[in-house]
């Protein structure tokens, strides 16, 4: 049985990498990279 500190560590470690599950799902689709019209202002 895994002690009460590896359990809260698993638990954090997993809390940190599914949190903003949205956000960098959206930037693994659209990219991070400013549109044209943002950089040039057209």
């Amino acid at each position: 049985m895994a002690s009460k500190t590896q359990k809260t560590e698993y638990i954090r470690e997993r809390k940190k990498a599914t949190s903003g599950k949205k956000r960098k799902a959206a930037s693994r689709t659209k990219g991070t990279t400013k549109s044209a019209k943002v950089l040039f202002k057209d």
